[in-house]
Parts: structure tokens; sequence; C-alpha cells
């Protein structure tokens, strides 16, 4: 007796299409949370890279490596540029035992990587990073804006804190503030120390001392249980 045939049955177009639209409305529900995840977490490397290069070159300091460190900020339209350098402690002696330390205080923590014209330039800070020293560093952030005008700016440590000073418009602060870059908001708007508009996303703040202590707080929006505040990372 031969065996009855199976009829196989196939989709039919209505439930192909279907099938097609509930795809089409998970993806559009989903994509959009899978984008915003995907740019806070860029987002938050930028700022841990940032706070690692602030890390590391204090830890420098504190263990003798370098008398006398720099962590530069160079604000482009686009980017944000951080770079750490180190003052070796024999240079640093010889500066602080001559005229010019006393006499150029708001020189000590220079920008500039000479100290002196033409021929008559020398070395000021001995190690700039970029180059092939691991003690010091180089990154480029691109993802994060911050609230400083553009150009260059600074901070400078020292290991009893003593001769801590900056540049540009980190000469007074102790902090720098990173939110993310978007077509709405190419600067990081803040007034008396938060956040000047509540739309900004992702602002944090990296923080130190006088003493090279590093830490980061995030900014939160006040909710119906919360008050905006920052919150330590």
């Amino acid at each position: 007796m031969l065996a009855q045939e199976k009829k196989i049955k196939g989709l039919t177009i209505l439930e192909v299409l279907i099938v097609l639209a509930i795809i089409g409305v998970v993806s559009g529900v989903a994509y959009p949370n899978f984008r915003d995840w995907r740019s806070s977490r860029i987002v938050k490397d930028e700022v841990q890279r940032a706070k690692s290069l602030f890390q590391a070159i204090t830890a420098q300091v504190k263990r003798g490596q370098y008398a006398y460190v720099q962590a530069q900020v160079f604000v482009e339209e686009d980017k944000i540029t951080l770079t750490s350098k180190g003052m070796n402690t024999s240079h640093f002696t010889d500066l602080f035992n001559s005229e010019w330390w006393d006499t150029n205080i708001p020189l000590r923590c220079q920008i500039a990587n000479t100290l002196g014209d033409g021929s008559d330039a020398v070395e000021y800070w001995d190690d700039v990073g970029g180059g092939e020293k691991v003690e010091v560093m180089q990154i480029v952030l691109e993802k994060t804006t911050t609230d400083l005008v553009e150009g260059n700016h600074a901070i400078c440590f020292s290991k009893t804190g003593k001769y801590y000073s900056g540049q540009g418009a980190l000469d007074d602060a102790n902090n720098l503030i990173l939110c993310k870059r978007t077509t709405t908001f190419s600067r990081c708007l803040m007034a008396d120390g938060i956040p000047a508009h509540n739309d900004l996303e992702l602002v944090h703040s990296i923080d130190w001392t006088r003493f090279g202590e590093i830490s980061v707080d995030k900014w939160t929006n006040a909710t119906a249980t919360r008050e905006a505040a920052w919150v330590l990372q």
C-alpha cells in the first residue's frame, strides 16, 4: 500500500507580510535604544580615558618619577586633545634654585615645551605625551565636548601640592567638564557649576585636588523622587 503523500504547506504572502511587519516594529523600537546605549558607552569610555590620563600623571609625581607634571587640555572645534607632561627631579631642582623660578610664577605651569626663544631655547618639559615614553600619554576625545573655550588650558601638580597651578581657564579650576557632543550642543553649557540646560547628555566632571587626588562625578537630572545632583562614579 502506497503511503499517502504529505501535503507541504508554505507561508502565504499575507503571513510573510505580517512577520515582516512585526520585525519592523521590533527593530524600530530596539534600534534607538541600542543606538543610545552605544553612544553612552562611547562617551563613558572617553571620560574614563581622560580620568586615566590624570590619574597616571599624578601617580608619577607621587612615586617620584617626576617632580612636576602637567595635564594639558587643547580644545578644538571638533575634538579635545589631552596631553600629560613630566619634569625630572634634577631639572626641577635646577629651575627651583634659579632666579627664574621665583620671578616667573605665572609661567611655572607653561604649556610651551621649551623655555626661551631661538638658539637660547631649552627643554622645559622633559617628557611629553604622544611619543615613546610610557610615563606620559596623549589621547583625543571626539565624542565628548567641554565647557572650555577653544585653545590651550593646563593644570600642574607637584608632590606636596605646593606648586599647584594652572593655565587658561584651568588656572582657578579644580575640575574638567565633559559631556556628549551633539549637533545641538557643541559645548557643555554650564552655570554655577551645574548644567545650564536639561537636554545636555551624559555630563561628567573630572575632579582633582591640589595633591593629585582624581575622581569623576556624573550629573543626574531631577526626577519625581530625586533631586538633581552630582553622583560619584
